[in-house]
């Protein structure tokens, strides 16, 4: 598919997006940062803190602990719910305990492992809760090869800089 139809599916999807789904607000989310790669049972003992929307943090190869939860309003009757979270780099999502999916890199086109069906119920019912945890990673600056479509093997020592704030990458 050349650029052009690309553009225009992707303007179809966006506009079909903004048509069907109607926000029911953000989730308020307490974060724990840490350099450990931690298992599941015990990033629920973490000491989580309020964080508010558009946080920045990301040491490079920091992961990030996410906690919110969600309590389906009156307007959510009988409505189909989905999540909408875009939290950046890497991300494991479980939702009351289980699995729920990955989220990936925006660069990371290929489906392994991606949170497609983000369906937290199909037909709500109001006062309905869901505990959110998301387990997000920094990362590391992965330079662009002009010929490839990622990243390649050797880089040059002071051949690229990291354009984003350690501390800040996400």
């Amino acid at each position: 598919m050349n650029a052009e139809y690309k553009d225009r599916v992707e303007h179809w999807i966006r506009t079909l997006k903004a048509d069907f789904y109607e926000p029911l607000g953000e989730i308020p989310f307490a974060a724990h940062t840490t350099m450990e790669q931690l298992p599941f049972s015990e990033a629920e003992q973490l000491d989580y803190q309020p964080v508010e929307p558009g946080w920045k943090w990301g040491k490079t190869f920091e992961y990030c602990w996410l906690k919110g939860e969600i309590v389906l309003p009156k307007e959510a009757e009988k409505e189909k719910i989905v999540l909408d979270l875009q939290p950046g780099f890497e991300s494991c999502v479980f939702v009351n305990g289980q699995e729920f999916g990955t989220l990936r890199n925006s660069w990371v086109d290929l489906r392994h492992h991606y949170l497609v069906d983000n369906v937290l119920t199909s037909y709500a019912r109001a006062g309905e809760h869901f505990d959110i945890l998301l387990e997000t990673y920094a990362g590391k600056y992965v330079p662009e090869a002009p010929t490839l479509d990622g990243s390649t093997g050797p880089v040059l020592p002071g051949s690229y800089q990291d354009p984003l704030k350690e501390g800040e990458r996400i």
